[in-house]
């Protein structure tokens, strides 16, 4: 027997479940097929051809092989009669039939050689159509088949068919449109006999077109005719005739254009016979017949719209029955439902905002001795055929099966290429299935849509979501595989399990729910695609990553676990981890079996997910995993994974991906925020790991070596960044004859300005500035630092006389400076450059007496923007304010004509304040020293008169000591800081040399020239040469 199998969605059980058959010429046959539902689901995925609407199968008595009831008639064919028996070839006649090439009478019965039996005759067919009112047209109805029964005790009769319905319409092949209602006549019924019944006639077409010369739209009703009911019987009864076909299309031009406006629907199909009162022992029930399909497409391909209704017709119930009590009689099943929208030519484009369903099952006939029940009929699949385009913004449903609870495909491709456009508005009501040796793809044609519909993979089913992002939550199932084209995002959420390859080509391929990967499937990400987990652990086969791999969710711990080999085709792999300590949850690949094997190159990329930066400790953060015989190059090559970056940062560390364990051993690897170096070398100890650099900073012993914190490159720059401010904020400050120059107005021996009102007692000045700072200091880090600042300084007396001045400047200074330090374990490393940028407002009070005397005194404001650019990482900018006050004296004594020695002091207070700055995995707040200067110094100048006009040289010799203290930076996460301390605190020595040149009564040059050397502590400064050029003016 051809066994045939459909898939059917069964809500109750939350799953698609496949319904047997046993096929019968056009119908079913016996109930036995009942129980071979376990078998189909697996045949399904091998190769089961399209399943067509089919009549009911009749029912058959127990332990009986030569009688049965009639199997209901399918897609324009009448019911079977009644068998009874095969030995003798008596059965009861057939039910006519009724299709687009013409229609038959019904058939009368055939008693075989049984002698003395009296065979019905069929009933005739349906002859014309009839004009019912204006634009009402009918078509007229079967014959039904003659009766032959007896009674229950006496009988030798077998009933004869029914007769097929005639079509209501014969449409004009140069009819354009059409707004007529047209209907099919009926099938006539099957004749009642004793031994057997006849089967029911078919229904006819509603409407039937054949090569039309143009395009055609129908804006009425086509409804094909119901098929006759099957006979009774008191013994084996007569199956129902197929419902008549809505409207049939026979397009011989390709591209014809078809347009439904209105209704179209098949007809019922013809209950199934059932048993008559006081049946005999053997007495079963007849099949139901299959419900007319809605529209059919044959001959040429052709361009469809609908924007009506399309609806395929329900199938016969199927007969009761069960023989007399006691007996071994079984009723019939019912008839499936009709197609919606059935292709059967070249193939078809179909464009739908209306609404396209298949017919509803019929149910299985009642057993009247208790037992079961017949089988019940499948819905019909909504549009179904080969080489379709689809696009759908309407509604398309598979049909009702019997039972009221299971559900046919939707949609279901025999053959060829085919497409389905899913659009604004679209809703799917059943699986969607792609037959063995179909294609098809399915493709989003706008945002957010979510379809609820399983996939059936019998063919290769391809996603194509064209820019846009498509959520199918539907199981996915079959032995084909899966491909995902186009931009935009894919999102799974159903149980799938198809075996066949993943192949992920272009945009993202997500998971919207826990294990919705086929964990049967093979799957290979094409390069600029992503597979994304979206923090939902899955399962797959095997993996080829030529793109991107992201695990990352909002928390780490999600996994994805690979039975098979894992091939990196220079592809990234993203994992979230909380960056802490050893016990951090992270991400993990798991590679579990012998046939796990790591190989290629992937790209580990870290996204840090609320961890606060640590030291680890022992291994590591484990973040892939080998398992089972699993192995990844660890203990080869290590060449399997590498960290993106190198490294990535949290808090004040940097992390670092490590093949092995601490101690060399295994194929896992892990993140570790230190690094195992020798004591006396700083080079790393070999064993577990890869390869670097090691450096000083203190950490426990380990394997000989010692285990130092690899703190990440913002670290040294954040450290070093007070105390380059401070010396911004000294440059700019300078002392007052760096600021201002000598006075032109008192004489060499005095300190009285001599200047007459007419000079004017006030003065206006201006310098450039630039000075160079190598900066190192002590610390966790042990920061150093070294670049130029340049800029300006203007200032103006507000009020002199001849002894005050007091006045106010502005000032900028800007540079780079660049950064060495403690990095990633290694001492003196570059972390980067601190880019700096302050603004000053100042203002002073400067005294002086005849004696060459002064005191003066400044308060100064600054407002600082800085960039900190780490090696290799992203920059981050913050803002800060200062304070400094700063008080200098001097005394000039006389030692030579026209030389003085001045021995000066000053003393200097500044106070620095920095804002909290963001940086990814951190926030950093300073908490620095606010610190003394104190400097003492000599100047030696003289007065020389010279053609250019009168110059004072000078010589200066200095002694800087600053305060100690610690400057802190906070790297501070989500549940705690790391405190980097930095000491200040040192001395220097300066030599400078400059002048000042009086050009005129009013205006005067200054410039000076000067270098530092350091001479110890905390915080050692030295520097290039410092200088600066001025100009004054009397006013």
């Amino acid at each position: 027997m051809n066994k045939i199998f459909r898939t059917l969605w069964n809500p109750t059980l939350g799953t698609w479940v496949a319904a047997p058959e046993t096929s019968r010429g056009h119908a079913r046959s016996s109930s036995k097929g009942r129980d071979l539902r376990a078998v189909a689901m697996a045949a399904l995925f091998l190769g089961a051809g399209p399943v067509l609407a089919a009549g009911g199968a009749g029912g058959q008595p127990v332990g009986e092989t030569t009688l049965n009831g009639g199997s209901g008639g399918s897609n324009g064919s009448g019911g079977n009669g009644g068998l009874n028996d095969s030995t003798l070839n008596a059965s009861g006649g057939s039910g006519g039939s009724s299709t687009p090439s013409g229609v038959t009478a019904g058939s009368a019965a055939s008693i075989g050689s049984f002698g003395g039996a009296t065979p019905g005759s069929g009933g005739a067919a349906g002859s014309g159509s009839t004009t019912v009112s204006p634009g009402v047209i009918r078509g007229a109805d079967g014959g039904a088949g003659q009766a032959q029964t007896g009674d229950a005790n006496n009988g030798n009769g077998y009933g004869g068919g029914g007769g097929g319905g005639f079509q209501g319409a014969t449409i004009g092949n140069n009819v354009g449109t059409s707004s007529n209602s047209y209907t099919g006549g009926n099938g006539g019924a099957g004749g009642n006999g004793y031994w057997a019944a006849g089967g029911g006639g078919a229904g006819g077409y509603g409407s039937i077109l054949n090569g039309p010369l143009g395009s055609y739209t129908a804006t009425g009703s086509s409804t094909g005719g119901a098929g006759g009911s099957g006979g009774n019987a008191f013994s084996q009864s007569g199956g129902g005739g197929s419902g008549g076909g809505g409207f049939y299309l026979n397009a011989t031009t390709p591209g014809l254009t078809f347009g439904n406006t209105g209704t179209i629907a098949g007809g019922a199909g013809g209950a199934g016979g059932s048993e008559l009162a006081t049946p005999r022992d053997n007495a079963s029930g007849g099949g139901g017949g299959a419900g007319g399909h809605g529209a059919t497409l044959a001959g040429s391909t052709v361009l469809v719209t609908n924007t009506g209704q399309i609806t395929g017709g329900a199938g016969g119930a199927g007969g009761s029955a069960g023989g007399a009590a006691g007996g071994i009689g079984t009723p019939g099943g019912g008839g499936d439902g009709g197609i919606g929208l059935w292709s059967t030519g070249s193939g078809a484009t179909i464009t739908n905002t209306g609404g396209i369903t298949g017919g509803a099952g019929g149910a299985g006939g009642a057993n009247s001795n208790g037992g079961a029940s017949g089988a019940n009929g499948a819905g019909g699949v909504g549009v179904m055929g080969s080489n379709l385009a689809i696009t759908n913004s309407g509604s398309i449903a598979g049909g009702l099966g019997g039972d009221g609870v299971t559900r046919a495909s939707a949609v279901e491709f025999t053959g060829g290429s085919n497409s389905l456009t899913l659009n604004t508005g679209n809703v799917l009501t059943g699986a969607v299935a792609i037959d063995s040796g179909a294609t098809a793809s399915v493709i989003a044609g706008a945002d957010g849509l979510s379809v609820g519909s399983a996939l059936l993979l019998g063919g290769t089913g391809t996603f194509d979501t064209n820019g846009h992002n498509l959520s199918w939550t539907g199981p996915i199932s079959g032995a084909s595989g899966l491909v995902k084209n186009g931009a935009g995002t894919l999102t799974l959420s159903g149980t799938n399990t198809y075996a066949g390859s993943t192949s992920v080509n272009a945009g993202t391929l997500a998971a919207g729910a826990a294990n919705t990967f086929s964990s049967a499937s093979a799957f290979t990400v094409g390069s600029g695609a992503t597979l994304d987990l979206a923090g939902h652990s899955q399962t797959v086969a095997s993996l080829a990553n030529s793109g991107t791999v992201s695990l990352v969710g909002s928390a780490p711990g999600t996994t994805l676990t690979v039975t098979g080999p894992w091939v990196g085709n220079g592809g990234t792999l993203r994992l979230g981890t909380a960056l802490g300590d050893s016990s951090s949850a992270s991400d993990r690949l798991i590679l579990s079996g012998s046939t796990a094997i790591a190989s290629g190159t992937t790209n580990v990329q870290i996204t840090n997910l609320g961890g606060l930066g640590a030291l680890t400790s022992g291994n590591g953060i484990e973040v892939i995993s080998a398992i089972n015989g699993a192995t990844t190059t660890a203990q080869t090559t290590k060449s399997a994974f590498s960290l993106a970056g190198g490294h990535v940062d949290a808090g004040a560390y940097q992390y670092r991906l490590y093949a092995a364990d601490a101690s060399g051993a295994g194929d896992n690897w892990y993140l570790r925020s230190t690094m195992t170096v020798d004591p006396v070398t700083g080079t790393p100890v070999t064993g577990g790991g890869t390869t670097s650099t090691g450096g000083s900073g203190g950490g426990s012993t380990s394997g000989g070596g010692v285990v130092v914190p690899t703190y990440r490159a913002e670290v040294p720059l954040y450290a070093a960044l007070p105390e380059q401010l401070r010396q911004s904020n000294l440059a700019m400050l300078s002392n007052l004859h760096q600021r201002v120059g000598d006075d032109t107005g008192v004489s060499l021996s005095g300190g009285t300005n001599t200047a007459t009102p007419e000079m004017g007692y006030r003065q206006a000045w201006a310098r450039v500035i630039s000075t160079d700072r190598t900066i190192g200091q002590s610390g966790t880090v042990s920061p150093g630092s070294s670049g130029r600042l340049t800029g300006f300084q203007a200032g103006t007396d507000l009020w002199a006389n001849p002894n005050w001045r007091v006045g106010v400047y502005v000032g900028e200074l800007e540079g780079d400076m660049r950064v060495n330090g403690f990095v990633g374990g290694l001492q003196n490393s570059l972390a980067g450059t601190n880019s700096l940028h302050s603004e000053y407002l100042g203002a002073y009070a400067t005294w002086k007496n005849d004696s060459g005397l002064y005191v003066d005194g400044v308060l100064q404001a600054g407002r600082h923007r800085y960039t900190e650019s780490p090696t290799l990482g992203f920059s981050s900018t913050g803002k800060g304010n200062s304070l400094l006050a700063s008080v200098e004296v001097g005394q000039a004594f006389a030692i030579a004509r026209d030389w003085v020695i001045e021995p000066q002091l000053q003393l200097v207070r500044q106070r620095l304040d920095l804002g909290d700055s963001s940086i990814i995995g951190a926030l950093v707040q300073q908490n620095n020293h606010d610190g003394w200067l104190a400097r003492a110094g000599v100047r030696i100048k003289g007065e020389i008169a010279t053609p250019a006009g009168r110059l004072q040289p000078y010589v200066r010799f200095n002694v800087y000591r600053s305060s100690s203290g610690t400057d802190v930076a906070n790297f501070i996460g989500p549940a705690g800081a790391t405190p980097i301390a930095t000491r200040t605190g040192g001395t220097s020595t300066e030599l400078a040399t400059g002048a000042t040149l009086q050009l005129t009564q009013s205006a005067s040059l200054y410039a000076e020239i000067g270098k530092l050397w350091s001479a110890g502590g905390d915080t050692r400064i030295r520097s290039g040469i410092d200088a600066s050029v001025g100009m004054k003016i009397r006013w």
